[in-house]
């Protein structure tokens, strides 16, 4: 007979839904479950509420000191009072001036040679004539009374100085050095023989000297300067083109129509700026011209010079086809490297302000007048601030030595933070 299970058994046995509601190991009653969830998005809307509004980040930045050039860069050229000179090239030619030097009309610019055994003996003779000086210099001196002791220590010192100035690869300061050290070790021997010995020494040399210049008679020529000025060893056809006179009437058509006119340089040709004044016409954008204005002084700044170039701008002339403006620079200012130039890219400098970088981010107004807070201590200060020059992210402002009220290098600047006040406590 087969087995049936009683039916109150076969209904206990069927599935009962569950009425607990697990969490990991967590029972819970699943009417409790809508309450328990209103509770924690209750709880969890307060913990962000609470930190919103008590959590007040600090961010500074440091007051640093910022030098800012307000500036252009330019194309032009230059124009001088230029004479061309004929000059001589060769093994056996000797220049008795640089570029830039200041001659006097009639100076000999170059000697010439006859041969190298011509200028072989020119070297020579210089040597001679210069040692020759050292010791008149040290004839006078030696008339003069020196403790041994302390000419022994100036020759040590010498010395020391020399090896320094070795390390260091100052050839032009060891030669000076060495120079002087020669004449000191002179004046020691003079102190032990005489300066009778050094009266021998110098009729020696003077004797060798009459003896060097009959071999160089009438083996040298010189080529003289025509004109006063500075000198410069090389043309660049631009000589006769660009002259002073042109200045007055100058456009920039007539500008680029000058510069097609470019003659051949010759290389035999040298030429002597014999005025101290020169010009540099430049293409300017209307917008950077807009920065200038006649007889202002700006500062010209050229890659190849080491030293910025005061200059005035002695005229401003707009060019309304080209939507360009001719400025017209004029300066005083000569060296090795500016009597060579002629189209150059300048920098021009139209002025320069030096104080602390302050972000715009920083920058509050109060009563109509700009400040900034800084950090000190955990407290908030207000300081006000004088702006210099205004860039895209960030002013220059005046510098102060007391911090009391202004703004001084190394502020703490409040660049973020929330409800700043003159005086109050961050945490």
């Amino acid at each position: 007979m087969a087995f049936k299970w009683p039916p109150s058994s076969r209904r206990n046995s069927a599935k009962q839904p569950s009425r607990v509601w697990r969490i990991g190991k967590i029972k819970i009653n699943k009417t409790l479950r809508v309450p328990i969830i209103v509770f924690a998005l209750i709880l969890i809307y307060s913990a962000v509420s609470f930190v919103v509004n008590h959590y007040n980040p600090v961010r500074t930045t440091a007051a640093i000191q910022l030098t800012m050039d307000d500036s252009f860069s330019t194309t032009g050229y230059f124009i001088r009072e230029e004479n061309i000179i004929d000059i001589a090239e060769g093994d056996t030619v000797e220049y008795n001036y640089s570029d830039g030097d200041k001659v006097a009309k009639g100076a000999s610019l170059i000697t010439e040679y006859k041969d190298e055994d011509a200028l072989t003996v020119s070297r020579e003779l210089k040597n001679i004539r210069d040692n020759i000086e050292q010791l008149e210099t040290l004839r006078t001196m030696s008339s003069t009374s020196t403790n041994s002791s302390q000419l022994n220590q100036k020759i040590i010192a010498q010395m020391n100085a020399i090896s320094s100035e070795a390390e260091g690869a100052s050839l032009g300061q060891i030669a000076s050095l060495t120079s002087e050290l020669r004449q000191l070790a002179l004046k020691s021997g003079s102190m032990e023989g005489g300066s009778d010995d050094i009266d021998g020494e110098i009729a020696s040399l003077e004797s060798q000297a009459e003896s060097l210049e009959e071999r160089l008679d009438g083996k040298t020529s010189e080529i003289t300067s025509p004109y006063a000025g500075y000198f410069c060893e090389s043309v660049d056809g631009y000589e006769e083109v660009l002259t002073p006179d042109v200045v007055d009437d100058l456009t920039l058509s007539g500008l680029d129509k000058l510069v097609d006119k470019k003659k051949s340089a010759a290389s035999d040709k040298g030429k002597i700026v014999s005025s101290y004044t020169w010009y540099f016409a430049a293409r300017v954008s209307d917008t950077d011209a807009e920065h200038l204005t006649q007889g202002r002084t700006v500062e010209l700044r050229f890659a190849q010079v080491s030293q910025d170039v005061q200059a005035t701008v002695a005229s401003i002339r707009d060019d309304v086809d080209s939507g360009d403006t001719l400025v017209i620079f004029q300066s005083q200012d000569m060296n090795e490297d500016l009597i060579s130039m002629r189209k150059q890219v300048a920098t021009v400098v139209v002025a320069s302000y030096s104080g602390l970088k302050v972000p715009k981010s920083a920058v509050r107004m109060q009563d109509d007048e700009m400040g900034v807070y800084v950090l000190s201590n955990d407290v908030a200060r207000y300081k006000k601030i004088e702006p210099l020059f205004e860039g895209e992210e960030f002013y220059i402002v005046e510098q102060n030595v007391t911090g009391n009220d202004s703004l001084v290098a190394g502020d703490d600047i409040i660049v973020e933070a929330k409800d700043l006040d003159d005086k109050k406590v961050m945490k």
